[in-house]
């Protein structure tokens, strides 16, 4: 009987139901696939406010992020996309957060303008039906971050918050990024 409970904990532990008839998978088929971030990525950015309220608020695309995610060495950079600079300056580095068994968080540095104070920022994944809503069939990255060299996750706010999207396969390359 006590055997049968462990099973069940553990079992539930990893997202199985013994209820269901289900067995709890080997360590080695737990591990998750890594996750591939290359691709466009475009969403509102907004920090110690709301997503902007109207169309008139963004008429300058200020609040909208577009980068072009690709790998770069193991980690990831993301080249900014504007409509003046269809390949512009990489403004993100970072790489998968490993620390505490994480494998949908990212952590890294964000620059929006060059020679400005680079946010250290933290990013996680959700995959496509993860949450409800518009764009739920989308990959998403969502974003928090702060100016300094560390995060620290126990604020209760962000001068950085972002929602990125996935929308389709990257156009720029490292080659074709300005700097």
């Amino acid at each position: 009987m006590l055997s049968v409970m462990a099973a069940a904990i553990v079992g539930m532990s990893h997202g199985f139901s013994a209820a269901a008839g289900e067995v709890a998978p080997s360590a080695a088929s737990v591990d998750a696939p890594t996750i591939t971030l290359a691709g466009r990525w475009t969403g509102p950015r907004y920090g110690f406010k709301m997503r902007p309220s109207s169309s008139q608020e963004c008429a300058n695309k200020q609040c909208h992020l577009t980068y072009d995610i690709v790998a770069c060495g193991d980690a990831w950079c993301g080249i900014a996309v504007t409509e003046a600079t269809p390949c512009g300056a990489i403004g993100l580095r970072m790489a998968a957060d490993t620390s505490h068994n994480r494998k949908n968080a990212f952590a890294g540095k964000l620059e929006l303008a060059k020679g400005s104070q680079p946010y250290t920022v933290e990013a996680w994944y959700a995959q496509p039906g993860d949450r409800a809503g518009e764009g739920s069939d989308k990959p998403r990255l969502s974003f928090v971050g702060d100016t300094g060299s560390e995060l620290l996750m126990m604020r209760r706010s962000f001068p950085f918050q972002a929602e990125l999207t996935r929308v389709s396969d990257a156009l720029c390359t490292l080659e074709k990024a300005t700097s």
